[in-house]
């Protein structure tokens, strides 16, 4: 869904580790848990517990709500003028980003 570049900044901002963003983006991609262990060589329980984990380090409680958190920091990065990543609203520079208003 995002560019390699934008993870790696979704990463550093909600202080992820290696792991856990591994699991996050095999979320995005719709993978099971059972899928996602097979992929990482790890066991479907320690994805889960990873999963759980994830759930209370970002204040979530249900995979809808991380897709939320996850879209929501990667919008901030997008409008933030100290970020790495490029606006995608055109209009950022000139003040008149109307995503700025939601991210804040």
């Amino acid at each position: 869904m995002f560019c390699d570049e934008a993870w790696n900044e979704i990463r550093r901002s909600l202080g992820l580790s290696g792991r856990e963003l591994e699991i996050i983006r095999s979320k995005f991609d719709d993978q099971k848990e059972c899928v996602i262990a097979a992929n990482l060589g790890i066991s479907p329980r320690t994805v889960h517990t990873h999963i759980e984990r994830l759930h209370h380090k970002l204040g979530v409680t249900n995979r809808s709500q991380l897709f939320v958190r996850i879209m929501h920091e990667f919008l901030a990065l997008t409008v933030c003028p100290d970020k790495r990543l490029p606006p995608i609203c055109a209009n950022r520079a000139a003040g008149r980003c109307p995503l700025r208003d939601l991210v804040s």
